[in-house]
């Protein structure tokens, strides 16, 4: 039952981290093109309308209509807007970011980086504390694992990451799957110390071996599986 905890808790913080990458670089001149331009030097917003065109260092977004205040770095991009950079791209019906260090993105997001995937109806990401949210069809993609739930958080400095509602998880490579109300994953940084918790009706599945137990505790050192807060049940099948 363990190898599928290990890849749970990897899935949450390397799919996560795929949003930290997206914060634009405050220090890179930022070119908007767009059909139609204003700007106001009193306010410091400048108003794109169509084919909207965004640039800055190695990323470029597009949308059909935004805006962006140069006095309080804030800017807002909507329509089919997508966002690629030299190693991730974002795609969402619209985007708000705040200070150069905060975005919301609505509407199908979807977030990559190499083999890393994040899907939500809606992500918030702060790349100063490093906490993101993910709500609504929340699904983590990553090293052959898939989770999803109603929503996920994650505090990628103390490693920590928690999926509620509906939770689910998979990974065929290692033909192991669950489910729970909640899960929980954490690890001290730099050491082989990751812990998961299923809670609620949690549920493991490997090569047709079934566990059930109110909760699941996982520890990663010694790939041990511990039962906790009432009855279980384990059921072997016999190898056919």
């Amino acid at each position: 039952m363990m190898n599928k905890k290990k890849q749970i808790g990897m899935a949450i913080l390397a799919v996560l981290m795929t949003a930290s990458v997206t914060a634009w670089a405050a220090n890179d001149p930022l070119t908007i093109s767009a059909d139609t331009l204003s700007y106001d030097g009193n306010t410091g917003r400048a108003d794109a309308t169509g084919n909207v065109v965004i640039t800055q260092a190695d990323k470029t977004m597009t949308g059909a209509n935004g805006w962006y205040n140069t006095k309080t770095q804030e800017a807002s991009l909507e329509g089919g807007v997508s966002l690629i950079g030299s190693d991730m791209a974002m795609s969402a019906q619209s985007v708000h970011s705040y200070n150069n260090n905060k975005f919301t993105a609505n509407g199908g997001v979807h977030l990559q980086r190499s083999d890393r995937q994040i899907f939500g109806d809606k992500v918030e990401y702060n790349t100063d504390t490093e906490y993101g949210l993910v709500s609504g069809n929340a699904r983590l993609i990553a090293e052959g694992t898939t989770l999803t739930g109603n929503q996920v958080e994650g505090w990628l400095k103390e490693i920590r990451a928690v999926a509620q509602g509906d939770v689910t998880f998979s990974n065929p490579e290692r033909n192991v799957s669950g489910s729970a109300e909640r899960a929980t994953y954490t690890q001290t940084p730099n050491q082989n110390d990751g812990v998961v918790l299923l809670s609620g009706s949690a549920h493991a599945v490997q090569n047709g071996n079934v566990l059930n137990a109110p909760e699941l505790k996982i520890r990663l050192a010694d790939d041990s599986a511990e039962t906790l807060g009432g009855r279980s049940t384990l059921i072997i099948v016999p190898n056919q």
